[in-house]
């Protein structure tokens, strides 16, 4: 295993916020996006009533914008 790969962080099962931001890399507007798409979903479950997401949905969202779950064209290089 690279260095690199050594120093990533082991993702929890369930993100608030801020730690779906990190671990997805995209920016605050496409998140609040795949929320009103319905393909994450934010729910109170967290210490203290912090609202969390799926790790899975996560996965699913970010899948679609390679041409993944909701059937898009995937991307190509040439």
């Amino acid at each position: 295993m690279g260095l690199a790969l050594a120093r990533l962080p082991d993702w929890p099962a369930g993100m608030n916020r801020e730690t779906a931001l990190a671990y997805t890399g995209v920016a605050e507007g496409q998140l609040r996006e795949w929320e009103r798409r319905g393909l994450v979903r934010f729910r109170q479950r967290g210490p203290r009533g912090a609202a969390i997401a799926a790790r899975a949905d996560l996965d699913a969202a970010l899948a679609t914008l390679f041409g993944g779950a909701d059937g898009d064209d995937p991307i190509e290089f040439d």
